[in-house]
């Protein structure tokens, strides 16, 4: 009969325009805005190893020393300054932050006895090598996450305990055209896992604390530290160490949650959300 509705086709039409403005909400009200990375360990390698990059520094300044006694000396140092990040304050200066680390590289050259009279030479040579570009191989997936997020509109920031020079190695890895915001510790006078970073780092890229996600390896630094401004936190162990360098032992459910091994692993997260202390 004219002007009667097929109810079955109009039902399947219903479903089908309900499902689209799903579609179109979850695209437009995305559960974060923001995404927030660290660097080292979290977009970037290390090649050699950390500790390889010191023996070979020490071997040319004609120190042959057991890699094993580099790996203790280094671990001590910045152990000191794994200790200290809670409440340090810097100068915002690059003749500061030079300063930071010359104290740093001189207490593992003492730990090794390396000659006085060599330090200040052989500590310029530590930082070229950790601030050659080519000591810092990008993972796998990083570009291609990288773009992924910012095609889904995602504001991309990096916070990270680093050195005054971490913008000019991140342009040099071309990794700077994906970011809003680069943060390091040596630019705005606090490392990890102080509030303040993470506060500025929000203020710059014009974010709320509930709309941001930070991802990053280090327990201590990256998820308290996010946890402490109320940002969720997703804690990238790539290398299946409990907490890396930190306390190991068994790991909460909490934990467990927010433990990824890859970049890759995001999405589900970003879709879901991310579990976070009650």
């Amino acid at each position: 009969m004219a002007g009667l509705i097929d109810l079955g086709v109009f039902t399947e039409q219903l479903v089908l325009e309900a499902e689209h403005i799903l579609l179109l909400n979850s695209i437009s009200n995305p559960i974060y805005n923001t995404v927030f990375l660290d660097m080292g360990s979290t977009l970037v390698g290390l090649s050699p190893t950390w500790e390889a990059v010191y023996h070979q520094v020490f071997q040319k300044a004609g120190y042959d020393l057991p890699i094993g006694e580099v790996e203790q000396a280094v671990s001590y140092s910045w152990g000191i300054v794994g200790e200290e990040d809670h409440n340090a304050s810097y100068i915002t200066t690059l003749e500061s932050n030079r300063e930071w680390q010359r104290e740093v590289e001189h207490r593992v050259m003492e730990r090794l006895g390396i000659h006085p009279q060599v330090r200040d030479e052989v500590f310029w040579k530590i930082i070229a090598a950790f601030e050659d570009p080519a000591t810092y191989p990008l993972y796998p997936e990083t570009c291609a996450v990288l773009e992924r997020l910012k095609s889904e509109g995602y504001k991309l920031g990096i916070i990270s305990n680093w050195s005054w020079h971490l913008p000019e190695l991140c342009e040099s890895l071309d990794l700077s055209r994906y970011f809003d915001v680069i943060v390091t510790s040596a630019r705005v006078g606090c490392p990890k896992p102080q509030a303040r970073i993470f506060e500025l780092a929000l203020d710059q890229i014009g974010a709320k604390p509930q709309e941001a996600v930070h991802i990053g390896d280090t327990f201590k630094a990256d998820v308290i530290g996010a946890w402490g401004v109320n940002i969720a936190a997703l804690w990238l162990d790539r290398r299946d160490e409990q907490l890396h360098l930190e306390k190991k032992g068994s790991l909460t459910p909490l934990q467990k949650a927010i433990r990824i091994e890859s970049l890759n692993d995001i999405w589900p997260f970003l879709e879901k959300g991310v579990p976070k202390p009650e």
